[in-house]
């Protein structure tokens, strides 16, 4: 019965000193806070690679393009579809609308957003900084502390992307 203790004990010390231990398969993707409060723009639309969460507000289809945006689609008739266009965010990864306000976040923010009469511009007509926490990885691991080391002022996790090396 002693020697599985020591047994125990010494196979414990041995994994805690060695460099085994789980880490995320993933890296983050930076982006300067300035840069990312800048982006959030209407652009032409473009095709679907990760679509997300959906939400319908007649006659508007909004699906989110994980971490990129959200693509607008007018639903008036739906046997035909028409890509509207497509509202650059940089981290979003869900949206809400109330009363024509499109409702998003933008990495860690918190942003309110207002289409022009003719859907040809948006503004952020509120943004509620750090109002999130900063995403985690996707595989659940958290932020690693790598993603720490020599990271540059001022700079937000906007999106998380394979690390094939696995660190």
């Amino acid at each position: 019965m002693k020697i599985i203790k020591y047994l125990l004990l010494f196979s414990a010390a041995i994994l805690l000193c060695s460099d085994f231990y789980p880490t995320s398969s993933y890296v983050p993707v930076l982006m300067d806070r300035d840069e990312m409060e800048r982006a959030v723009k209407l652009e032409p639309p473009r095709p679907m690679i990760e679509p997300g969460k959906i939400y319908y507000k007649t006659p508007w289809l909004m699906i989110v393009e994980k971490y990129k945006g959200v693509h607008l689609i007018d639903n008036s008739n739906p046997a035909n579809p028409e890509k509207i266009g497509f509202v650059h965010i940089d981290g979003v990864r869900d949206i809400a609308m109330k009363n024509d306000v499109l409702y998003a976040d933008n990495a860690v923010d918190l942003i309110a957003i207002k289409f022009n009469e003719s859907l040809t511009s948006v503004s952020v007509s509120q943004r509620l900084r750090n109002y999130f926490p900063e995403m985690a990885a996707p595989d659940g691991w958290g932020i690693p502390s790598y993603a720490f080391a020599n990271r540059p002022a001022n700079s937000v996790i906007v999106a998380w992307k394979t690390n094939n090396s696995n660190r």
